[in-house]
């Protein structure tokens, strides 16, 4: 039974009219009866598929759940090698080239699908044992705060990072953990992993130390690498921070030394739907609730692929002249309206307006062309008599992600194609690029919407040589 809190923050969510009142009853029995570990880092994709809700209906959900403080969202880089969850504050501004995996000891790179998103229950409408420093049991939890709960590891993986730990403790601020152990020539680590701290221990080289001290500070374990003899040792651990932390001493999951890595592998693991930076920033519904978490830091944030729509209508000032200024000024904002819903409905973001042109952003080519089919459809519908003849184009491929008049907009070649692409469609017509035309389940979309495809050649301002195009009407 949802609780007060929750209830009435979901009430919140009834207002907005943009969520169905059984989804919304359903979600809020789910947060308050399903175990802890099932609403701690959500995947609205995984919900998705368990509730039978469309992927974007799903994101629009969360996000606005999250809104409305039933939910709160944290972002994180996922390691490579281990598929460590290394979290980063909110927001796109936060989000650097390189993160640290002191697991691994390696550095990571941003890429497209590095970047996870997920989201916990919040703590007025539901307090988590599991997220308490107070009441968090190391040896039961640490993983499910570690790793992405999006990568299931295989088998062997698995079992070694479900050992006990030789020693786990809470450290409140300031305090200090005395722990004696044997060791033997093996590697050790401490992790603290609600902090994803990490700091190891090589008991096997000679000359290391008896007694240690590790220090937790800033979020990081000094000294990282430690040199200790086997046998009888005595290492205190020091919280420096202002929080309280819990950590276990156990032997190392990862037990290459950083020298010894040459050839060190990712953990095999399974990859679960998850939501990634690059598909949350192409959510309209993102961009209207969380403005300041959607702006990228200063230098920008790279993108590898990203697939961009413009459209325009063809004619619109002989229209004004054919239909009068009120008229078609009524039918130039109905038909923004319904761009608008057509994108968001298909997953992706209106960027921005120009005059009576639009520019969306998605994550991947196939919803932008159901997209932009349905576009083509609805705004002849809304033109009645032809008065409403659109243009549309697409192409995919990188880009930078900046901020514009305080708006995330998108800055490179890839923009500049897909613009000139627009600017040569005919009227009622998609054009698109290879790399759109190509890219999986185009094909179905373009089947879907009962589309036929003529191939066509086209020199594009400011682009070297021809582009192939193809003409979708």
């Amino acid at each position: 039974m949802p609780t007060s809190a929750l209830a009435s923050r979901l009430d919140v969510v009834r207002a907005s009219g943009r969520i169905d009142d059984a989804v919304l009853d359903r979600f809020g029995s789910f947060l308050a009866e399903a175990p802890e570990e099932q609403v701690f880092r959500m995947s609205p994709l995984r919900y998705a598929g368990e509730s039978a809700l469309t992927d974007p209906a799903a994101i629009d959900l969360f996000l606005r759940a999250t809104h409305a403080g039933v939910l709160d969202f944290t972002w994180a880089v996922l390691c490579p090698l281990c598929s460590s969850f290394l979290t980063t504050a909110a927001g796109l501004r936060s989000l650097t080239e390189r993160k640290r995996c002191s697991l691994c000891q390696a550095d990571v790179a941003l890429t497209d699908d590095a970047v996870e998103i997920a989201f916990t229950v919040s703590e007025p409408v539901r307090k988590l044992r599991i997220s308490d420093p107070e009441t968090i049991d190391f040896q039961k939890n640490w993983m499910l705060h570690q790793f992405s709960r999006s990568a299931v590891p295989d088998r062997e993986h698995a079992e070694i990072f479900k050992r006990p730990p030789i020693a786990s403790r809470r450290l409140g601020p300031g305090e200090t953990w005395t722990l004696e152990v044997t060791l033997e020539p093996k590697r050790y680590a401490v992790i603290a992993p609600v902090n994803h701290a990490t700091a190891h221990f090589e008991a096997r080289a000679p000359g290391g130390a008896s007694e240690v001290e590790v220090h937790f500070a800033a979020g990081y374990f000094v000294p990282e690498e430690i040199a200790v003899h086997p046998g009888k040792a005595k290492i205190q651990f020091h919280n420096r921070g202002d929080r309280p932390m819990v950590m276990g001493f156990l032997h190392d999951p990862v037990p290459e030394a950083p020298a010894n890595r040459a050839h060190l592998k990712s953990i095999p693991v399974v990859r679960l739907p998850y939501l990634t930076g690059k598909r949350l920033v192409t959510s309209q519904t993102f961009r209207e609730l969380f403005r300041a978490e959607s702006m990228p830091s200063q230098d920008g944030l790279q993108f590898k692929s990203l697939t961009l729509l413009f459209t325009d209508l063809k004619g619109s000032t002989e229209m004004y002249e054919r239909v009068g200024d009120f008229k078609a000024f009524a039918l130039v904002r109905e038909h923004f309206r319904v761009l608008r819903d057509l994108v968001a409905e298909n997953g992706g973001a209106v960027v921005k307006t120009i005059g009576d042109a639009i520019m969306a952003s998605f994550a991947e080519p196939a919803p932008a062309v159901a997209a932009a089919a349905r576009m083509r459809d609805e705004v002849r519908r809304v033109g009645e008599g032809g008065a409403l003849e659109l243009k549309l184009g697409l192409h995919a491929g990188p880009c930078i992600a900046v901020e514009s008049n305080e708006r995330l907009d998108y800055f490179g070649q890839t923009v500049n194609i897909a613009a000139r692409v627009q600017g040569v469609a005919s009227a009622n017509e998609i054009a698109c690029t290879d790399a759109v035309f190509d890219a999986p389940g185009v094909g179905d979309a373009i089947r879907a919407a009962k589309l036929s495809a003529a191939d066509d050649r086209a020199v594009l301002k400011g682009v070297d040589g021809v582009v192939k195009l193809h003409r979708l009407r």
